[in-house]
């Protein structure tokens, strides 16, 4: 257990995404190489104060050094050159005595370099007894030519010249050192700093091949589990790869495709067999409607026929009540033929609801009280109600402007062929949540109880329809074009009572599920 738990600790980062694991690759290696940056450089700038600072005190002390000598000097000169006049007095200038006192303690308080602090004592000791010597010879200055006090003036001139002269060597020699050190240094930065970047560089090289590794070989793994599928095999892979990453998402989405695709193909055989009966049927039922359609086209021609002729041959010799039977016999078989052209004229109306047509967005109301205008002479002369029951403000509504009238048509009309003399047909239309709900009732006989599962079914003849000389394709029709406006129709009927279709229909044009049906 616990090895697994490691396990999954050490591969936690690349459960992320993909995109944020190329972006830590990517900033990791960037952040290294600012910090690498910011280290060199802060490195050589605190080498290159320290150089300053050494090289700065050198300088300093290399020129107090100078300015001592250049002050002996001066003081020497300016005494040889008093001797040739022959003064009474030893004149030297303040500023001069001043500024080698000035440079000589600079010197002492600017000890740097090793042997320095040695000779500065040994020039101060020197300058102790200058000083004394000056003031000697100030006081005796008319023979002093030959005094000791001179040739000690002498003698330690000389000697100070010397020990500035070695200050300044040893100055100039630590500052010639410092320059080496600092310019090794600076070379061992730069060499130090080349190799951190290669490092660096090496770094991001591995982790870039090894992020692609490890991208690249799930991509690889999935493409080589899915080429094993054989095509017609039946069989469907399952991905093993596990990860949260995209590639893990893909992998995920295949998987569900397969075990879709797996209960597709399990119901395939029964849904093929299934549409086999389906289509079997139709064609059964189909050779039995022409078979019908033609023998009840026959038996109201020839009944038309017979009627004609007589009227034709014998019209002089028949009463008027002879004849008045004769017409009304030619006037219902007319109406038989008018029915039954007009189920054919239905059967070119099945035919073409495959062919989808173009939707509008027009008054429900509107297109009601059109669909009833004719119907309302037909309800009047066997003495039936209609009554529109619509809502009032009712939004437009999306329909097929040619097919939707079939609907209303056909089940008021249907309602006017059952329904008896003094009957009442209500058609009500409302809006409920996002849908329209219509409900045409009659007051008729109702529908036999075993019919209602058969009601929308194609080429299915009931007793009822062949007395009134109807096949009854209607409500067929009715049922697809409802259901391709999206809605849905039921029956409801109690032989005696009536019977009340309510159907309903989106407001909106609903959202269509793009997943595939579990079966």
């Amino acid at each position: 257990m616990s090895t697994v738990e490691e396990g999954s600790k050490g591969q936690a980062f690349f459960h992320q995404s993909i995109r944020l694991k190329i972006f830590l690759v990517s900033l990791l290696p960037t952040v290294a190489l600012l910090y690498a940056a910011f280290l060199n450089s802060q490195y050589l700038g605190d080498l290159g104060d320290s150089a300053e600072q050494i090289l700065s005190k050198n300088y300093k002390s290399i020129r107090a050094a100078q300015e001592v000598r250049k002050a002996l000097e001066e003081i020497r000169n300016l005494l040889l050159e008093q001797v040739s006049k022959q003064p009474k007095t030893l004149v030297i200038p303040f500023n001069i005595l001043e500024n080698l006192s000035f440079n000589l303690t600079v010197c002492k308080k600017n000890i740097t370099e090793t042997g320095e602090a040695e000779q500065i004592e040994k020039l101060l000791d020197r300058y102790r007894s200058y000083e004394t010597v000056i003031f000697s010879l100030k006081q005796t200055f008319s023979d002093f030519l030959y005094s000791n006090p001179f040739s000690d003036f002498l003698r330690l001139t000389a000697e100070m010249i010397v020990l500035t002269d070695d200050l300044v060597a040893i100055n100039e020699e630590a500052m010639e050192t410092a320059e080496k050190q600092t310019r090794t240094l600076s070379d061992r930065a730069q060499r130090n700093a080349a190799i951190l970047f290669g490092v660096i560089i090496t770094a991001i090289l591995v982790l870039s091949y090894f992020l692609s590794y490890r991208v690249a070989m799930p991509l690889m793994e999935l493409a080589r589990e899915l080429s094993n599928t054989r095509e017609g095999s039946g069989i469907y892979p399952r991905i093993s790869l596990k990860s949260k990453d995209e590639i893990g998402l893909l992998a995920e989405s295949f998987n569900r495709l397969f075990s879709r695709l797996e209960k597709y193909d399990t119901h395939r055989d029964d849904i093929i067999l299934a549409e086999k009966e389906k289509v079997r049927r139709n064609e059964e039922a189909k050779g039995t409607f022409i078979a019908d359609i033609s023998h009840q086209l026959k038996t109201p021609m020839t009944s038309l026929g017979m009627a004609i002729g007589m009227l034709y041959n014998r019209g002089d010799t028949l009463s008027e009540e002879k004849k008045k039977k004769l017409y009304a016999t030619a006037y219902d078989d007319c109406m038989r033929l008018t029915a039954l052209i007009n189920e054919l004229v239905d059967i070119s109306r099945l035919e073409a609801m495959a062919l989808p047509r173009p939707k509008e967005t027009l008054d429900i109301a509107m297109v009601i009280k059109e669909c009833l205008a004719p119907l309302y002479k037909q309800a009047e002369k066997k003495g039936i109600v209609i009554e529109p029951d619509i809502s009032k403000a009712l939004p437009r509504m999306t329909i097929d402007s040619f097919r939707f009238p079939w609907v209303i048509t056909n089940l008021v009309g249907n309602a006017l062929r059952y329904t008896g003399r003094g009957g009442k047909i209500t058609l009500k239309v409302h809006q409920k949540e996002s849908r329209y709900y219509f409900q045409c009732s009659d007051t008729g006989d109702g529908i036999d109880p075993k019919v209602l599962p058969h009601i929308f079914d194609r080429f299915t003849q009931f007793s009822e329809r062949g007395k009134s000389g109807t096949i009854g394709l209607g409500l067929a029709i009715v049922k697809d074009v409802i259901e391709q406006h999206g809605g849905d129709i039921k029956v409801q009927s109690e032989m005696g009572k009536g019977t009340s279709f309510i159907f309903w229909i989106p407001a909106k044009k609903e959202a269509e599920d793009e997943q595939s049906p579990d079966y």
